[in-house]
């Protein structure tokens, strides 16, 4: 998202604006309530203009659909901006008061702005404005960097700001989801093909949201679809340079599109019949309201008529109804107001204006089980003498994957009562020769109800030695012409089991005599290409004599190639001027042929047009779709992608 853009709200972001414990502090004129709970699709608006007539519009119409969740991105200047505003702390206010969830625009320049940078411009909203959250734009979407994300939301919420929302503009990958409350997985002119989203379908929608710009009127279909992949949606007609300065002229039939609920099933009312309020409100043991608890409402014998949270009012037709209260994790309902406590469920004549109240405990979740989870199993190692011989490398496994490694004395943390495997190694001149209970099997199987010790025998094959001391190996990278390159990821093993990770510069306390398996990978545009030794392979063995260094030597490639997209008809004939969108990354948009610089690594989405009588009918890979997604991975110096048209 440009400059002004961004946003960030609570995983099932819909739960926020409706229920949180009383016992943390929420009130009824808190606006992150219980967004964990809400399942209705919301919209989640760019509101980069100063406050007043669109900041107005949005609280309008918050009022005439309150039943949709509406998050509102603010940004006075690309962020908090130099001084505290009055009229956004007056705009902020009347949102909030209405029901939006306000949060605050913040850069993260894809993790190259400084993490002290962006905790700056939160402890600034936190201080300046009473808003619910931040919108960290310009979020990475690669593996690797969710560390920054994890951090910086991990920061906002040490200062209140739970609700978070991060911005790649383009598609992500699922780790993000567990950095951030929202990810924004499209931000790109036009609708995105949903059929291209679809690998989206299996997470939670509340943690997605789409937010297409210079779309001309309102898309009702595409919305209806989109709203069952992604929980967060925004259309706007608005076009680049900065697609968020207004609001589109349907906005107000795009709230009341996403409007789930608020309208009864019932027949239309009988002019004959009177009509009566009924409201549904909900409190704590002491009488302190709880609010945002779900409700259900029903015709006695008949279907649903209308659902929503606490305070609810409605009016229905003299008769007979039902309401069903739900519970919030430990927010338990335990009886109405007259008293009755049998069922959640109770029935109410209406004949009059009725106020029903549902009281609700809210305890405590119950007490973990005293007795201990865990226990600790010790292996020690002993020569034949019964003296200890420490730093045999020991493995402990469950299932056949091995789940830690450690030299002797070992001391492991298992879970009580479950099965596991405990294996020793032989060193030097020492071989296993039996466990204390006399088993001469090197593996042994344990399933621990308390705390343990293991003791493994050895024997020497000739006479009693010492163990080996202890060197240094150090494992370094640098480029072609011996410059230094750090955070090359590294993997150090023995005897198959993994004993070190980390980034170059590595170092590890190696025994002198043990021979070990060194490992670096690729990282972007830096490729390895050779250790000092001259072997091309990335991974190597060595055996430790002394301190020992291994430097590994890569070939640094461009981050950045070309796409060139050729339009041809189905007997390869050139066919120029054909309509192309690319989306990701980055965007562009022209005629055929097409060529953009892209950034390898990232996700982009080419889109191809039509014209008159020529149809788009494959593409050189054999897709019979017009979107086609591509990852530059630059092995290659370019990319020619080729569309097949029929006349």
């Amino acid at each position: 998202m440009m400059k002004q853009s961004s946003i960030r709200f609570v995983a099932g972001a819909l739960a926020l604006l409706l229920m949180v414990p009383a016992a943390a502090g929420i009130n009824s004129g808190n606006n992150m309530q219980a967004a964990d709970a809400a399942t209705a699709t919301g919209i989640m608006v760019p509101l980069y203009t100063y406050p007043g007539g669109t900041w107005n519009r949005v609280i309008e119409t918050k009022n005439d659909h309150p039943d949709v969740p509406v998050v509102a991105i603010v940004n006075p200047a690309s962020g908090p901006g130099g001084s505290r505003d009055s009229n956004y702390v007056s705009g902020i206010g009347k949102l909030k008061d209405a029901g939006v969830i306000v949060i605050g625009y913040v850069s993260t320049a894809y993790t190259n702005r400084a993490l002290s940078a962006v905790k700056s411009d939160i402890d600034k909203w936190a201080s300046w404005y009473d808003i619910d959250g931040i919108f960290f734009d310009e979020q990475t979407n690669w593996a690797g960097k969710e560390w920054y994300y994890t951090q910086a939301g991990d920061y906002a919420e040490s200062k209140g700001l739970d609700f978070t929302v991060g911005n790649p503009g383009a598609n992500s990958i699922p780790s993000y989801l567990d950095t951030v409350d929202v990810v924004l997985i499209y931000e790109s002119p036009g609708l995105p093909n949903l059929n291209n989203y679809q690998s989206w379908s299996s997470y939670d929608n509340g943690k997605l949201g789409m937010i297409p710009f210079g779309v001309g009127s309102l898309p009702t279909n595409w919305i209806n679809n989109a709203a069952k992949l992604v929980g967060w949606i925004y259309v706007t007609n608005d076009v680049l340079p900065n697609p968020w300065d207004s609001l589109p002229p349907y906005y107000d039939e795009m709230t009341a599109l996403l409007d789930n609920g608020s309208t009864p099933e019932e027949p239309g009312p009988n002019p004959s019949v009177p009509k009566y309020t009924l409201t549904v409100r909900s409190v704590d043991q002491d009488g302190k309201a709880i609010n945002g608890m779900w409700m259900e409402v029903k015709k006695a014998g008949g279907s649903t008529i209308r659902t929503g949270f606490t305070p609810l009012s409605l009016t229905l037709e003299q008769g007979t109804y039902t309401v069903s209260a739900a519970n919030y994790k430990q927010i338990i309902f335990d009886h109405w107001s007259d008293g009755t406590t049998q069922s959640s469920t109770i029935s109410v004549n209406l004949s009059a204006n009725t106020e029903i109240t549902a009281h609700y405990n809210n305890g405590e979740a119950p007490s973990p089980p005293q007795q201990p989870s865990t226990v600790t199993l010790t292996v020690n190692t002993v020569d034949s003498a019964g003296e200890a011989i420490n730093g045999y490398y020991t493995t402990l496994s469950q299932n056949g994957a091995t789940i830690k490694t450690a030299f002797s004395p070992a001391s492991f943390t298992l879970n009580s009562g479950q099965t596991y495997q405990v294996a020793v190694a032989d060193y030097g001149d020492y071989v296993f020769d039996h466990w204390n209970d006399g088993s001469t099997t090197r593996q042994k199987t344990v399933t621990l109800q308390q705390s343990a010790t293991l003791t493994a025998h050895y024997k020497s094959k000739t006479t009693e030695v010492p163990l080996q001391e202890e060197a240094t190996l150090t494992v370094t990278s640098v480029d072609l012409s011996g410059k230094t390159v750090t955070g090359l990821w590294t993997v150090i093993k023995k005897n198959g089991a993994t004993v070190k990770t980390g980034y170059t510069p590595l170092t590890y306390s190696a025994q002198v005599g043990s021979t070990y398996e060194v490992s670096v990978a690729n990282y972007k545009n830096y490729v390895f290409d050779h250790w000092e030794s001259g072997s091309k392979s990335s991974t190597r063995q060595v055996t430790v004599n002394a301190d020992t260094t291994l430097t590994a030597y890569y070939n640094t490639r461009s981050s950045k190639m070309t796409i060139t997209i050729k339009s041809v008809g189905l007997d390869g004939s050139p066919i120029t001027g054909l309509w192309t969108v690319i989306s990701g990354a980055g965007s562009a948009t022209g005629f055929t042929p097409l060529s953009y610089t892209a950034n390898i690594g990232s996700q982009y989405t080419i889109t191809m047009g039509e014209w008159q009588n020529y149809r788009f009918d494959h593409w050189d890979n054999g897709s019979t779709s017009r979107s086609r997604i591509i990852t530059p991975d630059g092995n290659n110096s370019n990319i020619v992608l080729t569309a097949y048209y029929r006349q």
